[in-house]
């Protein structure tokens, strides 16, 4: 309603609407307090708590790239040792002697007896001697060589299990925490969604409230208008239950007067009437 409005009510109408607003001003100062002190505010710290999430996460993840390129780093140089070993096993493995080990160690025993005890007839015989001797060593080294390296590469080989394992672990990580960011991303979405809902809500509340602060307001002044025209009322024309319309009528019959225009009898007689 608009302050032209107002004048068409009486005071009772005026009181009656002046209690209705105030109870409109107390529901919308409710609202605008509870929006401003308990949502928003809850709102917001649920942002600051999952923005706080999203960047733990989010540092994490930068750690996991770092472990894995590290990781990476580690099974190309263990897959290089890898493929160097297989390639020498491969070659060694084709040469390996018929011979077991036991059988070459005693080959090399027996024929290195002979020698200390210089149980030969020839520097001849001697020499095939120190030549079985040569050559059993040398088959005898060779195996020992492809032990050796078949240890170190079955060591390889755990080792690189291990490597990808902990690199599958950490690429899982990082799809868990991948999959974490997106549902957090969503979840603030739908956060800031309500903000901004909240926000447009907590406008209108206010916009409604100064409007009907301004009806309250012209009320306040309509009344005290009224009031002030009782006042007169009562001074000019001592105490006489009238309503508000009469009395209007018989203040713009005192303007016509004044203004020098004609009265009407009825107007002079409201006007001069018997006061009692």
């Amino acid at each position: 309603m608009s302050e032209k409005d107002f004048e068409s009510l009486g005071w009772n109408d005026l009181v009656a609407k002046k209690r209705q607003l105030t109870n409109e001003l107390k529901e919308l100062s409710d609202k605008i307090i509870d929006i401003d002190r308990n949502e928003l505010r809850s709102i917001g710290n649920s942002i600051k708590e999952q923005r706080g999430l999203i960047d733990a996460q989010t540092e994490r993840l930068k750690k996991i790239r770092f472990e894995v390129d590290s990781q990476n780093s580690e099974l190309l140089s263990v897959s290089e040792k890898l493929s160097k070993s297989r390639n020498f096993l491969s070659m060694m493995e084709a040469r390996l002697p018929s011979e077991k080990g036991e059988e070459l160690q005693a080959i090399v025993q027996k024929n290195q007896d002979i020698i200390d005890a210089k149980d030969y007839k020839s520097e001849r015989e001697k020499n095939e001697i120190l030549s079985r001797i040569k050559d059993a060593t040398m088959k005898l080294e060779a195996i020992k060589a492809t032990h050796t390296i078949q240890e170190q590469f079955s060591q390889l080989t755990q080792e690189s299990a291990k490597l990808n394992n902990i690199t599958k672990q950490l690429n899982d990580e990082r799809n868990s925490l991948r999959s974490k960011i997106s549902n957090i991303n969503a979840v603030l979405d739908n956060l800031y969604d309500s903000k901004r809902k909240l926000t447009s809500e907590h406008q209108s509340y206010l916009t409604r409230y100064d409007s009907i602060a301004k009806q309250f307001d012209a009320i306040n002044a309509r009344l005290d208008s009224m009031s002030e025209m009782r006042r007169k009322q009562r001074k000019e024309y001592g105490y006489v239950d009238q309503s508000d319309a009469l009395f209007k009528v018989k203040e713009e019959a005192k303007k016509k007067l004044q203004a020098g225009s004609k009265l009407s009898f009825d107007e002079l007689k409201l006007l001069y009437g018997d006061k009692d």
